[in-house]
């Protein structure tokens, strides 16, 4: 049986001086994030439900299926995302859940 996947909404951002954009360095470490990505998102379990870069921010939204919050910071690290960017986990839950959720819960 395949392992439950929960949904995780990641935000990552990176000053302007070190933008793959303009910058040399980081343009490298980008090359190789998003060469090696695909594999380690594969070995995890992990599904892209989306990608997005947040114009004209340095700033990027991911939407991914993963087992675990774990699996999803060793990719982050381990991808070489964290090596030029900043970055938060957020789990989630479906907002009609999270509904029914708050109003089973005593308000005294």
């Amino acid at each position: 049986m395949a392992a439950k996947l929960n949904q995780y909404v990641i935000e990552l951002w990176h000053d302007p001086g070190i933008s793959p954009l303009s910058n040399p360095v980081y343009r490298d470490k980008a090359n190789y994030t998003h060469k090696v990505l695909p594999d380690m998102l594969a070995a995890r379990g992990i599904k892209v439900i989306g990608s997005w870069h947040l114009d004209p921010e340095h700033r990027s939204i991911l939407i991914w299926e993963a087992p675990s919050v774990e699996d999803v910071r060793d990719v982050l690290y381990g991808s070489g995302f964290m090596h030029w960017c900043d970055g938060r986990i957020y789990p989630t839950t479906p907002l009609a859940d999270m509904h029914k959720w708050a109003v089973a819960q005593d308000t005294h």
